[in-house]
């Protein structure tokens, strides 16, 4: 009686598992392209930015487009990030009690102080923008929800590494190149550490323009109900607005919301929570 024959052996074993890690990792690698390079992609840019032969990087597209993590223009043939990755993302935020206990405090701030308020978490050595609130002046330096910035030329990524003593600072820091991004940015871990100490001292973080010309930002940080410093509230707005007696205000008001923010997370209440 003959049988029907199974899955080869060699069908299951390393190589074809590591046919489909590497799929895997091309697709994401092409959904991280999006991070970076305009609202929509083309496939010859990103195989060409990846190293991916064109009909891999076609394949993959349509493979990404079929399950909704990206979307086709019909008109260009370019592409954009589809409605999947919008649920993930809202997945994601929803999971962040901080982030529903922040819109009405962030709202807040921004109508008080009339400047754009941001909200955001650290990523390795990022602050990633998660919630904005637009001021209401009539000029509007605005960040992009999702943007990120290095930690060392942020306001927000000054805040994040509040707590970090002088060695944890350097130990982080220490095979990291300071990529200029204007002439202010911090370029050497030495001037790095003094800062951070200053901002140790003072409570709060400020950028001077070392992230974007014509850009200052005052930040201070979050903390959860173990008192860990776990986002970073900032503000935003142009130079000519925001002289040194502005930036002291707008900093005194970071620093309010942001102690409420940590009081509604369950900081300063540990006994109530049992720790």
């Amino acid at each position: 009686m003959s049988q029907v024959a199974g899955p080869s052996p060699a069908a299951e074993g390393p190589a074809a598992r590591e046919s489909g890690t590497q799929a895997l990792d091309r697709a994401l690698s092409v959904l991280l392209a999006f991070r970076s390079g305009g609202v929509e992609r083309k496939v010859s840019d990103v195989s060409r930015e990846l190293g991916l032969h064109k009909s891999t990087a076609s394949r993959l597209f349509r493979a990404l487009a079929d399950t909704g993590f990206l979307q086709r223009n019909e008109e260009t043939g370019a592409y954009r990030l589809g409605v999947t990755v919008f649920e993930l993302g809202a997945c994601f935020l929803e999971g962040l009690d901080m982030h529903a206990l922040a819109r009405p405090l962030l709202h807040q701030l921004a109508q008080d102080e009339g400047e754009s308020v941001n909200l955001s978490i650290r990523d390795e050595l990022d602050a990633l923008s998660i919630y904005i609130e637009r001021g209401t002046r009539n000029v509007q330096l605005v960040s992009r929800l999702g943007r990120r910035i290095p930690l060392w030329c942020s306001a927000a990524g000054k805040a994040l590494l509040h707590d970090l003593d002088d060695e944890q600072i350097r130990a982080m820091f220490a095979d990291t190149q300071f990529t200029p991004l204007t002439p202010n940015t911090i370029t050497d871990l030495d001037t790095f550490a003094k800062r951070m100490h200053q901002v140790r001292e003072q409570g709060w973080a400020l950028n001077d323009e070392e992230s974007e010309e014509g850009l200052r930002v005052v930040a201070a940080p979050v903390r959860d109900r173990l008192g860990q410093v776990t986002a970073a509230i900032s503000i935003s707005g142009p130079i000519f607005r925001l002289d040194e007696t502005r930036v002291a205000e707008l900093a005194a008001a970071a620093v309010r919301t942001a102690n409420e923010l940590s009081r509604q997370l369950g900081h300063g209440v540990g006994a109530v929570w049992g720790d």
